[in-house]
Parts: structure tokens; sequence; C-alpha cells
């Protein structure tokens, strides 16, 4: 029953409670229930009112349209539509983590962000720009380290296609040239096809802000959305964004869910701790004027320290230090969950990098207590100097995780 309604067990206890103290349900045995008359006589009264309405007639017409066109392969125009399962972005800073984890979940495949954070490696990934501390760290990759992210998401079960038209958009204050809209339209064409057909979700990078979050839908020409902002008002709808207002900076970028893989579960852990290792190093390809590993650390604290405060980027420090402090908790949730599936050899490097992430975690958690995320906030120099030393406590934090994970990756 919970796979059917998309609760949690406990959440579904509750309600199955609710039903039994009204006489709607009653206990056959155990984890047996059954509609009372008077919870038959209910749901036949709401069936009806639910069979003549204008609401269901449209939902059976679309349904109608939809379905010839999966049989004949071909999209079909309606006004609106909206996948019919629940698809939710999960909480992170790191909006792609989010908007994956969100999507698997959905598609069936169960895993948390720590899981695709994990996986993907993108949890390990410490990227700060050189100088000035720009918030666009956690996500300046370079492409081919982003596409290696992607096709890890196999490991969770799925093969990826990505789109990506390597502009800004828009790529003025003015507006988005024609070239610009040519682009945005026909990529909303495509994840129209890709619901109407398939009926999976799409991640899609600027849905009103320079973020990932989920297309779960269409009305018109506008996107049905699931992003960071329903954590920042639970329970209220979002509102559908027209497609020609995304906010892409650097590129439009749309993620695809292609098709069920089988996944080796020894194989994908072990390519999964190398991928970790190779990224928490800094191996990982960068985009110029960009470091990574631990040495980025060192970058950030020197910024801190030697910039006058006019050169000083308050939201660069607030935002990268609250995607860094996640990051390194996601690591250490995920290496914990991995150590359990390892021979009693392994698990305890493994066991004992994931503590000293945790270590970074809580370091870099005094940090953003300095720094809370505000696009602007003072930062005096006595701030500044005790940031500096987190930041290097936290990069001693790194350095004996990598330690570790060497020792089995």
């Amino acid at each position: 029953m919970s796979q059917a309604t998309l609760l949690s067990k406990t959440a579904l206890a509750n309600h199955v409670s609710q039903l039994v103290g009204d006489g709607l349900m009653r206990r056959q045995k155990r984890g047996k229930y059954e509609l009372t008359p008077d919870g038959k006589e209910l749901l036949a009264a709401a069936f009806s009112t639910y069979r003549r309405s204008s609401k269901r007639e449209n939902q059976e017409k679309d349904l109608m349209k939809r379905s010839y066109g999966r049989a004949f392969g071909q999209p079909v125009e309606v006004d609106r539509y909206e996948l019919d399962y629940r698809v939710e972005y999960q909480g992170c800073w790191l909006s792609l983590i989010g908007a994956l984890a969100g999507s698997l979940n959905a598609l069936g495949t169960k895993c948390s962000a720590a899981d695709v954070g994990g996986y993907t490696g993108y949890s390990f990934l410490v990227n700060v720009s050189r100088g000035e501390t720009c918030p666009s760290g956690p996500t300046a990759m370079h492409i081919r380290t982003f596409l290696q992210m992607l096709d890890a998401v196999q490991s969770l079960g799925w093969r990826l296609k990505n789109f990506e038209y390597p502009h800004s958009y828009p790529s003025h204050p003015s507006g988005p040239t024609p070239e610009e809209l040519g682009v945005v339209k026909g990529l909303f064409e495509r994840i129209k096809r890709e619901i109407d057909l398939n009926t999976r979700p799409v991640v899609v990078y600027g849905l009103g802000a320079p973020e990932y979050g989920i297309v779960r839908g269409y009305e018109g020409e506008s996107y049905l959305v699931s992003t960071f902002r329903r954590l920042q008002t639970p329970g209220v709808v979002e509102k559908p964004i027209p497609y020609q207002a995304l906010i892409a900076p650097g590129c439009v970028d749309a993620i695809f869910f292609d098709k069920n893989v089988k996944v080796r579960q020894s194989k994908a852990r072990k390519a999964a701790l190398a991928r970790a290792l190779r990224f928490a190093e800094g191996r990982a390809e960068t985009q110029k004027n960009y470091l990574s590993g631990p040495t980025a650390y060192e970058e950030w604290a020197a910024a801190l320290e030697e910039l006058p405060q006019s050169s000083q980027n308050y939201m660069g420090n607030s935002y990268v230090g609250a995607c860094v402090q996640e990051g390194r908790g996601l690591s250490s949730v995920f290496l914990k969950g991995v150590a359990r599936k390892l021979p009693a050899s392994e698990a305890k490097h493994v066991k004992r990098s994931s503590a000293s992430y945790a270590r970074g975690a809580k370091t870099l958690a005094e940090f953003t207590k300095i720094f809370p995320f505000r696009f602007e906030g003072q930062m005096p120099a006595s701030k500044r100097k005790k940031g500096a030393a987190l930041l290097r406590q936290a990069m001693a934090c790194e350095e004996s995780a990598i330690q570790h994970l060497r020792k089995v990756a």
C-alpha cells in the first residue's frame, strides 16, 4: 500500500488509524484492512462526483490523445500535462544533486542525496576560484568532469542523455536574441515530447535562477517545476516558468533519463570510491582560473586574509561555504553506507575516511555561522581571520580523509 500511495510507513499508518477511528475502515487481520459499508458509500459518492466533473472529462481527453500519440510515436498537443506521480526536488545546496535525487526517486530508484553525491563524485569535489572567492565555484566544473558525473548515474540504474547549448542564456542583460529564443523554444518542445511519450521528468538548469530543478509537466508555453523554492515555502505550489524565462549563465543544460540499466553493485561501489578519490585529490579537470582538491582551501583562506575589504565577495564565501559543508556531510554519509558492504579489512579505512569528512563538515558548519548565506554581509578582518583558520582546519580533515581513501580506492 505504501508503494501505491507514495506515503512513508509512518504516514500511512497514521492515515489508516484515522480511517479506522472514523469507522471507514476495519482490520481483517494483521496488516490487512477493508472498507466498512460507510467507507464504501463515501468512496462511491466521491467517485460519482469526480465522474461528473469537467476536470475528469478533460483528463480523459488528454489521456486518450497521449495514448494515441505514444502508440504512433508522435507528440500530442495538449494545453496542460503533469506527471501523475510525485516528483519533488530534494533539499540540497548542490542543486544538481537535489534535482537528480528527486527525479530518480520518482522513477522508482530509492536513493538519497548522499547516494547521488557519492556515486557521481560531486560531493567529494571542492572547486574554488583563484583570487576572489566567486560563488560560481561549486558549479564551474569542466565539461568533461560534468559528463563523467552524469555517466556515473548508471551506478544508480539509469543512463542519461544530456542536451547542452554552450552559451549563456540570455547572453545580454537586455534580453535573449532571436537565436537564443529559438534554442530554448526547441528545448521546450523536446521536453514536452519526453513527458508526453515517455512520461519521465527532465532536469533543467536555469529554472528561474542559475540552479538545477525538475520539470514535471507543462502548461501552455510554461514548465511545471519542482525546485529549491519548495523548500522556502513548503506546501505552496510553484508557479509555472515560461520557457523563455530561463536564467542560465554559462550554458543551457537539460538532462533526460534515457534508459534503465542493470547494475553490478560491487563494481559500482569500487568505481565510486576510485572516482571519489580522484575528485577529492583535485585530479578532476577544472575550468581556467579554478582550483580543486585540498589546495583549494588554502587559496580560499589566503583570499580571505590577503584581499582588501573592497575586494571581498560575501556571497561567494557564504554560498561556497554552504555547498562545501554540505558536500563533506554527504561524503561522510555515503562512505559510511559503503563501508557496510565491504570486507572488514577495507571497511575500516572507509569508516575512518567517513569520520574525517564528518569532522570537516562540523568545522565548516562553524564557517557558515560566521558567513551565513546572504547576498551581502559584513566581512571585518576579525571574521575573515577566523574563517581562514577554519578553512585550514577543514583542509586537514580533507587530507586525512584522502589518506584513508587511498588505502582502498
